[in-house]
């Protein structure tokens, strides 16, 4: 990808998926697109996908931004900012239409589920929108094409696991990652323009927040996914042992 402002790139990526979405709504194509995309699961070993799902999961994303509580906390404040404007957004959509999902529609003969059956606010998809509006924050981390790449492609695997899984219909993965990246960059947007975002207090108070939350996850969440409690665990860990050393380097001051 040419472009190398993280803006131009997140703006590039929402329209790309803004015009699959109109593609799909227009041919009426999306309940084809995930009967052919959902069969994966027969051709593929479940883990893979009960993992990827995993990755979108709100909870996973939080705690990963521990990470960058010390050396990048405007990113954190973004992610906040980002993941309120989301929220907000994705539950007055889901509980104002309550749209049904595949398993509500389809033959129960006909779908391959992977963890639990969900039948209800299938629009739009959370754990897409909760991808996208990481990997577009991230992106005004990393500065080089691989990283950046790795990105989009993680994110679009977990858009496309919600498919595979059998709770979300393409339209519902499409308009999650559209909205999912317009959040990101208003979060970015948003905190760039204040001045609190560096506040050692408040790195303090969100840092011990998100090391609770990292706790939670590692010890008492339950993620829906039994293949997915090995990867749990592992990233809960990892992410918790090198949270705490970056709260403890802010604590000094370093």
């Amino acid at each position: 990808m040419i472009m190398k402002s993280p803006y131009k790139i997140n703006l590039f990526l929402s329209v790309i998926f803004l015009l699959c979405l109109v593609f799909v709504l227009l041919t009426g194509t999306n309940q084809a697109l995930f009967i052919h995309i959902n069969t994966l699961a027969v051709y593929s070993n479940p883990f893979i996908w009960a993992n990827l799902t995993f990755l979108g999961d709100s909870l996973t994303a939080c705690v990963f931004m521990l990470l960058f509580i010390r050396k990048r906390p405007d990113l954190v404040w973004s992610g906040i900012v980002a993941s309120l404007i989301a929220t907000f957004i994705v539950n007055t959509i889901k509980f104002s239409y309550n749209l049904p999902r595949p398993p509500a529609i389809i033959d129960s003969n006909l779908i391959n589920i992977i963890g639990p059956s969900l039948f209800h606010h299938s629009f739009p998809s959370g754990h897409t929108v909760t991808i996208f509006t990481l990997a577009g924050i991230l992106m005004f981390y990393f500065r080089s094409f691989f990283p950046r790449f790795l990105l989009i492609i993680i994110a679009f695997l977990v858009g496309m696991s919600r498919i595979v899984v059998g709770v979300h219909w393409p339209e519902d993965v499409l308009a999650g990652a559209v909205l999912g990246i317009l959040c990101a960059l208003a979060g970015v947007i948003i905190v760039t323009k204040l001045e609190w975002n560096r506040m050692r207090s408040a790195q303090l108070i969100i840092g011990f927040l998100l090391i609770l939350s990292d706790s939670y996850l590692l010890f008492f969440y339950d993620c829906s996914y039994k293949q997915a409690i090995y990867l749990q665990s592992l990233l809960a860990f990892t992410v918790l042992v090198a949270g705490i050393r970056e709260y403890y380097l802010l604590l000094k001051n370093e």
